[in-house]
């Protein structure tokens, strides 16, 4: 066998090269289209028409050929090489409502505004049964008039033919009331009517944008709102927004920009029960809880409730349970401390305590840098019906399950309630799947005990107790079981 292959390759016979196909070669074209090389495709393009001469290959390489022209910005020769083929494809009204888009495209490239127009409504006119075609005509001859004529009253009107006159394509529409939001805030310059406008967009066109999208609009409109010191109305567009969405991730936000806004409007009293609101809400969600709850602090503090204020950021602190948030909320307290000492007395010791224990920097008991008190263990939270009644509320809604226990130990955390808070948390942890271990461990003694003792000294001893037993990692040591009395 191998001899007559020697024989056959000796006679001079040869494997045929592959039968060039119409689609690979044109995808050839197009994927140099994809990469840039304008010039390419045109050369591409040319060989192709000579080669191919089918009328549907014909019409497939002149509109790529048409669009390399285009993005190339050799405008005359893409116009030239449309109305060649237009009149060689006459009866395909498919390839003649393409040119025509194609031709609007070339000639606002020329800065020929009017022509332009011209194509697009020709395209509007003769071929209204491409409806996406004709609404993107009325769309460009919208940018036209907006952008190029300066006549943005003009525009705003074609715009809101296309979202009108398409209603039947939502996401034409939706686009055509995108571009009026825009225009009215800037180009017109018109904050009040350009958040009315992102408000009409993202509620009107709810099925057609994600959460994602829905909330950018939203955001416009709110800031566009504070931008023109339309606080109140700012206010009630970031409730409207928290209500419209469904995703939590935007929901929270336009929560807290409520806060923010109330704050602004000096309601420290109203921000202060919104920003528990927002915690009761999303009691798991530590970015937002934790600042939700600064939030707390700084209310108490604008209200002059200096005592109040302290009292909140122990639970700020109690409740911390990452790097980033536990330095955060030092420093909050620290603050405290200040407002309602006068001086930095305070402040300094429980910032020492917490870095160093009661032991001090050289962690030798007995020595001069000793620090005789936890005065954030002290501090008390004074009473407040609206806050217990919200809280209770809260509370009481949870399940009682891992996810319910944690929910509630963040709860306690932050009204004020210490031992609660760890026995929540105990329960999550004993209560918690074999996955959730490790992070239920964490939140037990990270979050749980620290609130309860308002420190960080001995934790690590409860780590401890926690992996080993009350005999230690060594088998010698006699931990008192930290969890005693939490059970009830």
């Amino acid at each position: 066998m191998a001899g007559m292959l020697v024989l056959a390759m000796a006679a001079g016979l040869c494997v045929a090269a592959p039968k060039k196909s119409f689609t690979g070669e044109l995808r050839k074209a197009q994927a140099q289209m994809q990469r840039r090389q304008y010039d390419q495709v045109v050369k591409m393009c040319d060989a192709l028409l000579k080669e191919y001469t089918e009328p549907h290959q014909v019409k497939q390489v002149a509109l790529l050929k048409g669009e390399a022209l285009i993005l190339g910005e050799e405008y005359t020769r893409a116009l030239s090489e449309l109305g060649k083929y237009q009149k060689a494809l006459a009866e395909d009204k498919d390839f003649q409502s393409r040119a025509l888009l194609m031709a609007g495209q070339a000639l606002h490239g020329q800065e020929k505004y009017a022509e332009a127009i011209a194509a697009y409504q020709k395209l509007i006119k003769e071929h209204a049964d491409y409806a996406d075609r004709a609404a993107e005509a009325m769309l460009r001859v919208g940018d036209i008039q907006c952008k190029d004529l300066k006549k943005p009253e003009e525009g705003l009107a074609t715009y809101a033919t296309v979202s009108k006159q398409f209603a039947a394509q939502p996401k034409m529409a939706a686009e055509a009331a995108r571009r009026v939001a825009e225009t009215l805030e800037t180009i017109v310059k018109d904050p009040l009517k350009a958040a009315a406008a992102y408000d009409a967009l993202a509620t009107t066109y709810a099925a057609v944008y994600d959460d994602r999208t829905r909330s950018t609009y939203y955001d416009k409109a709110v800031e566009l709102l504070r931008g023109a010191e339309k606080l109140p109305e700012a206010t009630a567009m970031a409730d409207k927004a928290e209500k419209a969405l469904d995703d939590d991730t935007y929901k929270v936000s336009f929560a807290m920009k409520k806060v923010d806004l109330l704050m602004a409007q000096k309601k420290p009293a109203e921000a202060r029960a919104e920003a528990e609101r927002v915690i009761c809400a999303y009691p798991t969600d530590q970015n937002t809880c934790q600042a939700a709850q600064t939030k707390v602090v700084e209310a108490y503090r604008a209200e002059s409730k200096f005592a109040e204020s302290l009292a909140a950021a122990k639970a700020l602190y109690g409740v911390a349970g990452s790097d980033q948030h536990i330095k955060a909320a030092a420093q909050v307290v620290a603050a405290a401390f200040r407002s309602v000492d006068g001086n930095l007395g305070r402040a300094n010791e429980f910032l020492q305590y917490q870095r160093f224990g009661p032991a001090g920097k050289d962690g030798k008991p007995g020595t001069p840098d000793d620090i005789k008190a936890n005065h954030l263990a002290a501090v008390k939270q004074p009473a407040d019906p609206a806050r217990d009644k919200r809280y209770e509320a809260a509370i009481k809604a949870l399940p009682d399950h891992y996810e319910g226990y944690r929910a509630k130990g963040f709860l306690y955390g932050y009204w004020g309630r210490p031992k609660e808070c760890a026995q929540q948390f105990y329960l999550a942890f004993k209560s918690c799947p074999e996955g959730k271990v490790p992070s239920a461990a964490t939140e037990l003694v990270l979050i749980g005990m620290k609130s309860y003792t308002a420190s960080f000294a001995g934790l690590d001893e409860i780590f401890e107790f926690i992996s080993y037993g009350p005999t230690g990692k060594d088998g010698k040591q006699k931990i008192k079981d930290p969890f005693e009395g939490l059970s009830g």
